[in-house]
Parts: C-alpha cells; structure tokens; sequence
C-alpha cells in the first residue's frame, strides 16, 4: 500500500471526484464507493479516505455519514463555498470597497441589460411586488429594507438569465454590505437612503419593462457611482467614474 507520508495523498480521492463531477461522471444522487472500496481503489489509508471526503463535504459536493455501506452521497454544485470564498476575502481585506464596487457595476449592468431583453411579464409582475414590499419595508427599519432591496437585484439576475451574472452579483453586492452596513446604519439619513434606492430601482424597472437595456445598464452604473463614490479614495473613484462614462453615463461633478 502507497506510504502516508506525503500528507496530500487525499487528494488523489478529492481530484477523483470533482473530475468526475465536472464530466458528469457523477451525477447528484448517485453514491461514491465506501470508504473500504475507496481504500482499495486508490491504495491510500482510510484516513486518508476519510480526509479525502471531509474536504468534499466543505465543498459541498458530497454528504457521508458513519457506516453508511451506501457510500457518500453525489450532491448537486452549490455556489455556497464561493460565497463563503468571497465573504473571507473581503473580511481578510483582499479587495478593496473600491474594487468590489467597480466588479459591481460591471454585473449590475450586465444583469440589467439581460433582463430588459429576456424578462417575461410574471417576472415584472414579480418585480413590482417586490417594490411594494421596500415601500412597507420603511416602516421597519433599514434592515428590513436591505434585505427588499437584495431581493430586487437577485430577481431582475433571474430575469437575465445568466448564472455567472447571478452568482458574483450576489456575492459581490453581499461583500460591498458587509463593509459598509454599519455606516449606513449609524446614518442619519437612512430615509433618504431608501427613498433614493427606491427611485431608482422604479427607474430601472421601467427600463426593463420598455426592453431599454441599454439605459437600465447605464442606470446601475450611474447610481452605484452616486451612492459609493463617497466612500472610496481618489484613484478608486476614477475608476468608478471611468466605468461610468463608458456606457454614456454622467458623472456628478464637484
């Protein structure tokens, strides 16, 4: 049986199945062989085996339990560990607010500008509920708000279509909120907040309604500039205004 001393050897179980994954060789619902058979197969230790399946359960590929002669189960690809991926970054201090800001108009544009040429009429109606529920949402306070507010830019994502689009939006927006949710909070205009993010998100259904993708793309741009331009340095800022110009939009001056 192959020496344990090269403490990677689980790895050889943990690139086996990904591989197998990413070919369709593994399907969700389908099992692994146990833990015996892995042994065998791989001619590795069973704690190696066992290591192997508690790297794939933290990727949440697959979910084993003790003794079950079944083997690990198959499961379907989550996008959790890439939030939890980006989320450490962020809270490491990797990126920037700047940088995730500037990602950020780049995939609210796309997103705006997909869901103006693909989204159906339940998907607008979906929409308009959901303002309606940041209106009742003041009432509550700016958390309660917040979360109306995500849920609007996670649905017109859907109404794009595009899951990449979807995933690293979600992500980034949650990124850019967890640096600066305190800030907002502690404000002394978190009306004024609400109100704003409401006018424009009214602006940028109407563009999506009117299948004018062009212009609900350069309204994400153009507020996310408005609402962090504050809250970024100089050179971070220039970019954002780059970013801005570059769709047509216009920058505030002063």
């Amino acid at each position: 049986m192959t020496t344990e001393a090269d403490g990677r050897v689980f790895q050889r179980v943990v690139d086996y199945v990904q591989n197998a994954i990413a070919s369709g060789d593994l399907r969700p619902g389908d099992r692994l062989p146990s833990e015996r058979e892995l042994v065998e197969k791989f001619s590795i230790g069973r704690a190696s085996v066992r290591e192997a399946l508690r790297v794939l359960e933290s990727m949440e590929l697959v979910r084993s339990q003790p003794r079950d002669p079944r083997g690990p189960l198959v499961l379907p690809v989550s996008v959790g560990p890439v939030r939890r991926s980006v989320a450490m970054l962020t809270s490491a201090k990797v990126f920037t607010l700047g940088e995730l800001v500037q990602f950020r108009m780049i995939a609210d544009a796309s997103a705006n500008l997909l869901a103006a040429n693909r989204r159906t009429e339940a998907q607008l109606v979906g929409l308009e509920r959901n303002m309606a529920r940041m209106r009742q949402s003041m009432r509550s306070g700016y958390r309660e708000f917040g979360r109306a507010d995500a849920e609007f830019h996670e649905l017109v994502a859907a109404a794009g279509g595009n899951q990449l689009v979807q995933v690293y939006g979600d992500v980034t927006r949650e990124a850019i909120q967890t640096l600066i949710s305190q800030t907002i909070l502690d404000a002394a205009d978190q009306t004024e907040h609400m109100l704003q993010s409401i006018r424009h998100h009214r602006a940028v259904f109407d563009a999506i309604a009117d299948r004018d993708g062009l212009l609900a793309s350069r309204l994400a741009r153009e507020t996310l500039y408005a609402y962090y331009a504050g809250y970024v340095d100089d050179a971070e800022r220039a970019v954002m205004a780059d970013l801005v110009r570059e769709c047509g939009g216009r920058v505030p001056s002063g």
